[in-house]
């Protein structure tokens, strides 16, 4: 989440315009100029520095998708899996889903993200990534890279990283 001492008006004022371009950049109506693609990538980023704390890298290895904090549930239908938490953070890439119990690197999974206002998206993708319990003193849990996902299915996704940008 933000900090309070980054709950600005200021941010505020980025997020709102950044939502306005990223509606128009995932339904394409209509499409993005080169300007507001040029816009919508440096607000992109300074929300990313703001929701890091300002440690986000500014040269460098980059996200692919602007990470947000959430809290949305995750149901998943196969018993391996049903010891997962919370989504920690979502982007339109993916999500990390805390669990004392991380499967391996490259595990598959199908689950459904459910919204605050209960609309679901089931999507499919493999863990990428694990933190084990005990490793620092963030949650532990697993990196899930969404996969095979269908034009729905990235718009809901996309639809649910708003919100949960919209929140903060």
């Amino acid at each position: 989440m933000l900090s309070a001492s980054h709950r600005t008006p200021e941010t505020a004022r980025l997020v709102e315009e950044f939502l306005s371009l990223n509606r128009r950049r995932i339904r394409g109506d209509p499409p993005l100029s080169a300007q507001e693609w040029v816009r919508w990538s440096e607000l992109r980023w300074l929300i990313e520095e703001a929701l890091s704390g300002g440690t986000a890298p500014r040269n460098g290895v980059r996200r692919k998708a602007l990470r947000v904090p959430s809290n949305l549930a995750v149901e998943c239908s196969k018993p391996a899996s049903g010891a997962l938490g919370p989504v920690r953070e979502i982007s339109e890439g993916g999500v990390f889903l805390v669990t004392e119990r991380p499967l391996p690197v490259g595990t598959p999974l199908n689950f459904r993200l459910v919204g605050d206002r209960g609309e679901t998206v089931e999507v499919e993708g493999a863990v990428v990534w694990v933190r084990r319990p005990g490793s620092d003193e963030r949650p532990p849990g697993m990196g899930v890279e969404f996969s095979n996902l269908d034009e729905s299915q990235r718009e809901a996704v996309a639809y649910l990283v708003e919100e949960a940008l919209a929140a903060l």
